[in-house]
């Protein structure tokens, strides 16, 4: 007996150490291809790095360090799913602040304003107190003309940081970006002395980019010519630096621009980053068909691989060549993008009125999309981006099923539905969002509203109503609620009192308006409720409610 249980201790014994050996080489494995991929990068050889880096995911798709390098590759090459790379990392190590700030970054770069914002509202407290987090936070809200909160970011990082002259900069940049002249200038001058910065040719590069910029903005062709060509000169001008010059030649008809152009598509042939700023900027300039022409005589290697394939299907797109669309993309494959080509292919399609064909491709964009957050995302900028409604409100249900903490989504989903008078929708949505968040006052605050509008009297909305506004009387939103369920209840009186105790300027407030005036009017206060109903007529309100409004309106 003693003999079996040695026996079996030994094989025990064996098969542990033939693991923990297994183990140890994947792991060994993993850190070889990762240190292979940065020696490739840093030879300049992306395509080996690439494939080392795959090679290490297929083995541990979730090594957060594997997918940083992927998204650092897919960013250097500007792939399409870089941003996807950015969200994984930040999925598999959410407290990295570092992280965080990469994606807001590409977001930003990718105006994917939701996901930029998302990833600075996950920052925590401490990392929102860096001048690397006011600096990305500052951008992302210049980006989308919110100046004022810029402004306080970028002056929060000058005050950690007084000898950093890049909060500086972007402080500057938002000055000139803004319609006060007396801030226009200051913010000019502090640019032109930074681009005379002897020892940082970084700072200096960006001033002269910005006071680039800022010529071509304000017609100021002669001195975009001139701040170009100083731009130019620097060592570490890069091709976008080039594209400025490139346009302020545009502007000012220069006969060079013609000759600057072809020289441009020839360098940039061979290199993809370049060949995606160049064929943005022939799009965004009045050159589509021109820049179409030019990628589609690029070898067939590089017509075929991302980013090329995607931005001909951009151009043809933009063209409303759809049957050429269609015939580029049939026998393609994307790869990793090949949800995005199912959608172009889907576009090309619905408008030749190919309409099953069509939804074929869609439905199978959202199969090979596979429920990707990065992935759907980009979905829900094309259906936007196309003007496709019911798309896109599918995806964002998806997202909001899917990923509940993004808020962005949830938001989104409630002003589409609100948007499309879809009421019932609407209260589907809370009723959902109420299981998820029970103590949230604002989602138990639009379940009350919603339920009231539709008489949905066994989700309870009169107690709900009242137990928003009893934790919040202070919130008028909550009160125009409870209001209108004391008026539903034919409690007009207690309403109105209810109601009089806000501010004269919130009720103005045409979400407020007309539930004032249907008290005043069941009060006998007509003279006042049309003041107050007719306040409705103009703005956006659910189809029970314009209802309740024009019957009221009736009764005066």
């Amino acid at each position: 007996m003693r003999k079996l249980f040695l026996a079996a201790l030994c094989c025990t014994a064996i098969l542990l150490i033939t693991y923990t050996g297994y183990r140890s080489y994947k792991t060994w494995k993993q850190r070889h291809l990762i240190s292979m991929a940065r020696t490739f990068i840093s030879k300049g050889d992306s395509r080996n790095a690439m494939l080392s880096v795959s090679q290490a995911l297929k083995a541990a798709p979730w090594n957060v360090e594997a997918c940083r390098l992927m998204a650092e590759l897919a960013e250097a090459e500007r792939l399409p799913n870089a941003l996807a790379w950015r969200s994984r990392v930040v999925e598999l190590d959410p407290k990295s602040v570092d992280d965080r700030l990469a994606l807001a970054k590409i977001g930003m770069a990718r105006r994917d304003f939701a996901t930029a914002t998302n990833a600075l509202e996950g920052v925590s407290p401490e990392g929102k107190k860096t001048v690397a987090y006011h600096n990305i936070a500052g951008a992302v809200a210049s980006s989308v003309n919110r100046f004022d909160e810029a402004k306080a970011h970028f002056s929060e990082a000058i005050r950690l940081d007084p000898q950093n002259p890049f909060p500086q900069l972007n402080l500057a940049v938002v000055q000139i970006s803004g319609t006060n002249q007396p801030a226009i200038t200051e913010g000019r001058v502090t640019l032109q002395r930074l681009s005379a910065n002897p020892t940082n040719s970084t700072l200096r590069t960006q001033a002269l980019r910005e006071l680039v910029i800022d010529s071509l903005r304000y017609k100021q062709n002669e001195n975009a010519l001139a701040f170009s060509k100083t731009l130019l000169q620097q060592t570490n001008a890069s091709f976008e630096d080039r594209l400025l010059r490139l346009e302020a030649l545009q502007r000012s008809a220069s006969p060079e621009f013609k000759t600057t152009m072809i020289a441009f598509e020839h360098e940039a042939s061979t290199n993809s980053a370049k060949i995606y700023e160049l064929s943005l900027w022939q799009q965004s300039h009045g050159a589509v068909q021109e820049g179409l022409t030019w990628l589609q005589s690029l070898p067939p290697d590089t017509r075929t691989n991302q980013p090329v394939a995607l931005l001909v299907a951009e151009s043809l797109s933009t063209l409303k060549d759809w049957p050429g669309l269609q015939r580029t993309l049939e026998h393609q494959n994307w790869s990793a993008s090949e949800f995005i080509r199912h959608a172009f292919l889907a576009r090309a399609l619905r408008a030749q009125e190919l309409t099953d064909s069509s939804k074929g491709e869609w439905g199978l964009a959202l199969k090979t999309a596979n429920d990707q957050k990065a992935s759907l995302v980009a979905l829900l900028r094309l259906a936007s981006q196309w003007g496709w409604q019911s798309e896109g409100e599918e995806l964002l249900w998806s997202i909001v099923n899917r990923y509940p903490d993004e808020k962005w989504a949830g938001r989104a989903l409630s002003e589409t539905l609100y948007a499309g008078g879809r009421t019932r929708s609407l209260l589907a949505f809370y009723s959902q969002e109420i299981k998820r968040s029970p103590t949230d006052l604002g989602v138990k605050n639009n379940l009350a509203m919603t339920a009231l509008l539709l008489g949905a009297q066994e989700l309870k909305p009169h107690d709900l109503a009242r137990e928003v506004y009893e934790k919040s009387p202070t919130n008028f939103n909550f009160a125009s609620t409870y209001a209108f369920s004391l008026y539903v209840q034919k409690k007009n009186d207690e309403a109105l009192k209810i109601l009089q105790q806000l501010k004269p300027e919130t009720l103005g407030d045409p979400g407020i308006a007309g539930y004032y005036g249907l008290v005043l009017q069941a009060t006998g206060n007509s003279q006042q409720a049309n003041k107050y109903l007719d306040l409705t007529s103009k703005s956006k309100v659910l189809p029970e409610e314009r209802k309740l409004f024009d019957q009221a309106r009736t009764k005066l």
